[in-house]
Order: structure tokens, then sequence, then C-alpha cells
């Protein structure tokens, strides 16, 4: 299976989280990539600032996508969700989201995070996978995006050949 693993990542923990999905799929035998989302700003924050998304959005080679997101002000990072707007040829597949966030609780930010995602690629046709949310503070986040990842790698099986 070819699976895609689209993220945003300001700070490199829900790139490293993507990675560690990404090996997990490949000892797996599927085949991985990541798409790092760019802008053409160096520092949108969410607010007013504007930014083009410069990535490549099309899903054609994908089977599955895994679209994750840092958790910005309670909410997903405005740079995925204008991604997700832009994604080509994504209905019909399979889809889960993925969050990192720093507050201790998933209710902070983090199940939001996953809702929104969940409902913006359902609204162009795809087809949702439990998402899972990686929270910093206070925890061993690694061993959990470690853990997360193992899990996550299931819902795909192994690859077929």
């Amino acid at each position: 299976m070819n699976i895609g693993i689209i993220v945003h990542s300001k700070t490199g923990t829900t790139l490293a989280f993507g990675e560690l999905i990404a090996q997990a799929l490949r000892d797996k035998g599927h085949n991985a990539d990541i798409v790092r989302v760019e802008t053409d700003n160096s520092s949108p924050a969410g607010g007013s600032e504007e930014f083009t998304i410069t990535s490549d959005c099309d899903c054609s080679k994908f089977d599955a996508v895994i679209v994750g997101s840092p958790v910005w002000a309670f909410s997903p990072s405005p740079i995925i969700m204008a991604c997700i707007q832009q994604l080509q040829n994504i209905s019909g597949k399979k889809v889960l989201p993925i969050a990192t966030m720093g507050f201790p609780f998933t209710w902070m930010g983090g199940t939001r995070t996953i809702k929104m995602i969940s409902r913006a690629v359902e609204n162009k046709g795809a087809s949702v996978l439990p998402g899972r949310v990686i929270p910093k503070l206070f925890h061993n986040y690694q061993k959990l995006m470690e853990q997360a990842a193992a899990e996550i790698s299931d819902y795909f099986g192994g690859s077929a050949g």
C-alpha cells in the first residue's frame, strides 16, 4: 500500500511523529512518503498573516493518507487546514488524522483538532479512520508517539506485496 503522510510541523514534533509512523508502516511492507506542508511565508502563526501553500497537495499516488497538525490555539494549524482544502484526489481514500500538542490533556485542543481535520477531509469524500493525539506536557511523549505509530500501522495491516 502507498501511504502519504502529510504534516505541518513548526517545531518538528509533528514531523517526528509522522516519521515514526512512516517507519512503522515500512516495517509492515508499505510504502510511506512524508509530505511536509510548506508555505511561502516562513512564520505564519495563525493570525492575520497571509500565506500560500507551496507543497504538492496531489494524493493520486497514495492509497491512504495520514494528515498531521500541531494544535495551535486549541485548533489545527491554519496551514494544514488550507492544505486540506487544496488536497486533490482524496475522495474515496482512507484518511487518518494525527495531532501533537503542548498541553497535557487531549481535550485542550487535541480532540477538536482531530474533529476539524476529520470533518474537512470527509467533506472532500474521504473515509476517516480514528485519529490520534499526542500531548507533551507531563508525558513521555516520545513513548506515546512510538506506541501510537505502532497502533496506526496496525490499521493498515501488512503489505499484500
